[in-house]
């Protein structure tokens, strides 16, 4: 055999385990691709899921709450309807309340009262699914009867106290969901999702043309099995790989399909590059083999000429034998290699986005969860006293029994109240639209006043409190100054046992500008691992009593109202049972003189007997013990039901003063107050729930001199009676 012939031999032995691996690179490479976007399919599933489930979620916890109403518990659906559509506020949900054969009581999207259509068969089902299972559920898609498009609901099965069975639904409407699909993916990429018959709820593509109908019997096949990935054909023809994911929460289903063409394209593309570049490194090879055989037979007659030569005394010229190597597929295999960590690395990162949602999701729901239950047992604990203090008197009690169930009542009222204006003024506050004015103010003072008004109250009666107080002078809202020392006195009252020592001092602080709060006690003390947390809201300690308990929103409100005064707060704690130290820094203002009369005081001005009052409420109970309250302070009480009666009945007795409800059945208490105002002379006085800012502005604007919030105690309808006219 001729040298070319064993070289091209030799090249064939030598090429031939590259070729074989690189075949199987080839296929291990193709796999892996697939794979991977495989991979990102099913996680794409699992985070629409997800995101379904976020929402869904949301529906069941306010359908829930809702759920709580004594309005719906008493059959009082106008209130309710209120409710519901306060609950609602700022989302995309409305709340239907149906009877059990599917009828509609109400729908907060329409007005109420506005009468609805037949339902459907559909709604029919759904309600008795939700009667039968007894608890909250997520329904299929449905056809609204009203609305005429397609809804989710999250519902709840409820009891009336006469006897009736009702489901409560939040209703969501599918495009709401359809526009949460997720957005940043590639325009041939499908993303669906359907309801436990297969109905469409969402797609990404064609939704108008596809909601409500069942996908093709390939991927419905798959959606009854709960394959992971499917072949299928979508409804424009196209051959896909689907993921499948499916909701615990729901039974829904979420597929992500991709054309299969799609996935096949990056790694043939991958497989043509490596097959073209092997083909080159193989005629490269053979063009080397027949280049170094043409050396070896230039470097053989070379040896056999200077042989010769040797032999006849000379030497042949020196020839040049170099043999140029053959480049390997390293190069190849290292890009493939790179973008294979490139993706392994983005999938990755999109597990990681997708647990750290879920994570977020899971512990919002947990701290939901937390309040919740945290305000159903501050809310449980008064209304259970409060029930059971009726129950005694409507047995006839009297005497003493009688006086402290009375007691009870009032007590436990007062602290309902206090709850719900917690929870109001602490939703200002900490979103920053609570109105400040700073004035120079002595910070002792305030102190001194807080402690009386405590103890007084009976807060810090079971435990000695010092005050250390030097006269230092703060630049600081009064109202505001007063909530931050008596909410830190009170937390120290809540967490020291009885006979416990609370000293609070005032001084001028080591930083220069700055005064100093301290209240320091020799209570329980705080965990190091609540430490760091002890200024969120909703945090809060084990406290010695429950009865004493609040709902962890205080402390908060201290830091929020501080560092809108540009003043700083700081906690420490030696950890259990060694009591705590609350530091709060304000800065420092120049004393303002005394004038005269400035410790007179103002008291409040008695009822005057015989004054003729309006009161105008629509609420039976609360119309009748206001009255009762009026008459006891020898008032001759007019009341009206509704916005035009009490007109009419103004026009013809003409009240001194006027207490209106603003949330009137026919007439708003905005218009009753402007009707009023013209007949001249009337005090009016707005009694509302709403309390915010804005209600207040609303209010005054529309007529009224003064602005009470339910519940209105006994001495502001004292003062509401007596103090005299404001002077424009």
């Amino acid at each position: 055999m001729r040298v070319r012939t064993h070289l091209a031999l030799l090249a064939a032995v030598v090429f031939l385990p590259v070729i074989l691996g690189s075949a199987i690179a080839i296929r291990l490479l193709l796999d892996a691709e697939r794979e991977a976007v495989l991979r990102s399919m099913q996680e794409l599933a699992r985070a629409t899921v997800l995101t379904m489930d976020q929402e869904l979620t949301a529906a069941l916890a306010s359908g829930q709450a809702l759920t709580t109403s004594m309005a719906l518990f008493r059959g009082d659906f106008a209130t309710f309807y209120s409710q519901a559509q306060s609950a609602n506020a700022g989302s995309a949900r409305h709340t239907v309340l149906l009877r059990a054969d599917g009828s509609q009581v109400f729908n907060t999207a329409r007005p109420y009262g506005a009468s609805a259509a037949e339902p459907t068969a559909a709604t029919r089902q759904q309600v008795r699914m939700a009667l039968g299972q007894g608890g909250p559920s997520v329904s299929d898609l449905i056809l609204g009867s009203t609305s005429r498009r397609f809804v989710v609901a999250a519902q709840t099965p409820v009891a009336l106290d006469d006897g009736r069975r009702m489901v409560l639904a939040q209703r969501v409407y599918a495009d709401r969901l359809n526009a949460m699909l997720p957005g940043d993916v590639q325009a041939s990429w499908l993303i669906m999702v359907f309801d436990r018959t297969g109905s469409t709820i969402a797609r990404n593509r064609g939704w108008h043309q596809y909601v409500g109908h069942p996908p093709r019997p390939e991927l419905m096949a798959g959606l009854r099995a709960g394959a992971g990935i499917v072949r299928i054909d979508s409804r424009e023809g196209v051959p896909m790989y689907a993921a499948l994911a499916r909701s615990p929460l729901s039974g829904w289903t979420a597929a992500v399909g991709v054309p299969v063409a799609e996935l096949e394209a990056t790694a043939a593309r991958a497989v043509s590059l490596t097959a073209g570049t092997l083909l080159c490194a193989v005629a490269l090879a053979c063009a080397g083999a027949l280049l170094f055989a043409r050396r070896l037979l230039r470097a053989t007659e070379y040896l056999g000429a200077a042989t010769e030569g040797m032999a006849d005394g000379w030497l042949p010229p020196p020839a040049d034998l170099r043999i140029t190597e053959l480049n390997t597929l390293q190069k190849v295999l290292h890009a493939v290699s790179s973008r294979l960590i490139r993706l392994e690395a983005a999938r990755q990162r999109h597990l990681a986005e997708a647990q750290a949602a879920r994570s977020l999701a899971e512990a919002q729901n947990r701290a939901k969860d937390e309040f919740l239950a945290m305000l159903g047992h501050e809310l449980r604990n008064p209304l259970g006293a409060i029930s059971s203090a009726i129950a005694l008197i409507q047995m006839g009690a009297s005497g003493q029994a009688a006086e402290r169930a009375h007691q009870i009542i009032g007590r436990q009222s007062r602290h309902l109240a206090h709850l719900v204006d917690e929870l109001l003024d602490a939703n200002r506050v900490l979103s920053g639209r609570v109105a400040l004015a700073p004035v120079p103010l002595d910070l002792a003072a305030a102190v001194r006043d807080v402690a009386l008004t405590l103890q007084t109250q009976g807060t810090t009666a079971e435990h000695t409190v010092e005050l250390d107080l030097a006269p230092v002078w703060v630049c600081a809202d009064p109202t505001r100054l007063q909530q931050v020392i008596g909410n830190l006195v009170e937390n120290a009252a809540k967490y020291t046992q009885a006979g416990g020592r609370i000293r609070v001092s005032v001084r001028q602080a080591a930083a220069p500008g700055m005064a100093e709060l301290v209240v320091a006690d020799n209570g329980k003390g705080i965990d190091a691992d609540l430490l760091p947390r002890i200024w969120d809201v909703f945090v809060q300690g084990k406290v010695l009593s429950r009865a004493k308990g609040g709902l962890g929103i205080g402390l908060a409100v201290v830091k929020s109202l501080v560092e809108q005064q540009h003043g700083s707060v700081a906690v420490e704690s030696g950890g259990p049972q060694q009591g705590s130290t609350f530091t709060v820094r304000l800065p420092l203002a120049h004393p303002v003189p005394a004038g005269p009369g400035a410790d007179a005081g103002v008291d409040a001005v008695p009822a005057v007997p015989g004054r003729r009052v309006l009161l105008v409420e629509d609420n039976d109970d609360l119309r009748d013990m206001t009255c009762a309250l009026l008459q006891s302070r020898g008032c001759i009480v007019m009341t009206a039901a509704d916005g035009r009666s009490a007109l009419a009945l103004a026009a013809r007795q003409r009240p001194d003063v006027a207490f209106v409800d603003i949330d009137l059945p026919d007439i708003s208490g905005h218009e009753v107050a402007r009707a009023l105002a013209h007949q001249g002379g009337i005090r009016l006085v707005a009694v509302t729930g709403y309390g915010q800012p804005d209600d207040v502005r609303r209010a005054l604007a529309a007529g009224f001199d003064l602005h009470l919030k339910k519940p209105v105690r006994l001495d502001e309808l004292e003062r509401a009676l007596g103090e005299p006219d404001p002077v424009p």
